[in-house]
């Protein structure tokens, strides 16, 4: 069993689930539920979040094989873990995420967005990337079982050569629409070159960030020759779904719809693809992460696609504020967005 710590007790902790939902919403639940992990300790600064965590998930571990503590420092000093779970607000991740780097422990399951600039991430990636160990982040809708089912099926045909990924999503372009964007890179691959954007709205910040838009659309090209397409509230379709255009077929689904699969100009029969049942995200996050440490393949959302993600997510924002299309790596590695999801 590999030892969990989390640091944060907000909503996607552990607020979001109780610990009778069948597939819960949250890493608290996920780390319950997988079979190859266990939460050994938790850290926020305030003693009512303790204790409504304590009320709340504490029946459904083992008396006293939680501890709790006041800090992250104080926990990863204290503890012998193996995996991290960074689950503090934006503004907060590079921060915490350096005293996390300086312990020995063996991955980080790091809360969206990755950081506040590109910087921020390239700092976090070289420092994981000097220890060896992987940085997971937390695209939750993901690791959906149909959704990485399907993968698997587009990537041994199923409807073709891939032209078009259009997902759709509004909100914040790194606290909420990120998403979609990873979810896009899904399917349609982590290998993009240029982004142009269109955001809208902002707000009052604290110095020295700039404030987070919502995204209006964005447009994606691949060096694979695809074009991924966000587009915001506006959209037909709800959101984290999207529809892939391949050369003989269609696909429309999303982490909250069913799977439709035209080929051919026919409707493909669900039962010929092997989904699988339903299980929470967290659980086979989670899972992925112990099997990588056990000598398996890297995780899903890790380095190569986390960056990818990140890059366009910026890019996104540069383009809608400089009115050009931004090649990738984007040139702005510097700009600070106050990303508080």
């Amino acid at each position: 069993m590999y030892r969990v710590g989390i640091i944060g007790l907000g909503s996607i902790a552990a607020r979001y689930s109780k610990p009778d939902d069948a597939y819960p919403y949250c890493h608290t639940g996920g780390i319950r539920h997988c079979e190859t992990t266990e939460l050994v300790a938790v850290a926020d600064m305030s003693k009512e979040r303790q204790s409504e965590f304590q009320q709340t998930w504490g029946p459904g571990f083992a008396d006293g094989s939680i501890n709790y503590y006041d800090s992250d420092i104080q926990m990863l000093e204290s503890e012998d873990l193996d995996i991290v779970a960074v689950c503090v607000r934006g503004p907060h991740h590079f921060s915490v995420m350096q005293n996390v780097l300086k312990a020995d422990i063996k991955a980080i399951f790091l809360e969206k967005p990755a950081g506040c600039s590109l910087e921020e991430v390239d700092t976090m990636t070289a420092g994981a990337d000097a220890k060896g160990i992987p940085i997971v982040v937390d695209y939750t809708r993901h690791w959906a079982p149909h959704l990485i089912r399907l993968q698997t099926l587009i990537k041994d045909g199923l409807i073709g050569d891939i032209q078009t990924v259009i997902g759709y999503c509004g909100g914040g372009v790194l606290s909420f629409g990120i998403h979609t964007t990873d979810m896009i890179c899904q399917f349609g691959g982590y290998d993009p070159i240029s982004v142009s954007g269109i955001v809208s709205g902002g707000g009052d910040v604290p110095e020295p960030y700039e404030p987070e838009p919502a995204i209006v659309n964005a447009t994606i090209k691949y060096e694979s020759g695809i074009t991924g397409i966000q587009v915001g509230n506006h959209g037909v379709r709800g959101g984290f779904s999207v529809d892939i255009l391949g050369s003989e077929g269609t696909i429309q689904t999303g982490f909250y719809t069913s799977v439709s699969v035209q080929k051919d100009g026919k409707q493909v029969d669900n039962d010929t693809l092997d989904l699988p049942p339903n299980e929470g995200p967290f659980k086979i996050a989670y899972k992925q992460i112990t099997d990588y440490l056990d000598g398996g393949p890297m995780p899903h959302c890790s380095r190569d696609h986390y960056t990818a993600v990140n890059e366009i997510g910026f890019a996104v924002i540069e383009s809608a504020i400089t009115g050009q299309t931004i090649d990738l790596p984007c040139q702005n590695r510097k700009r600070l967005i106050y990303a508080n999801g």
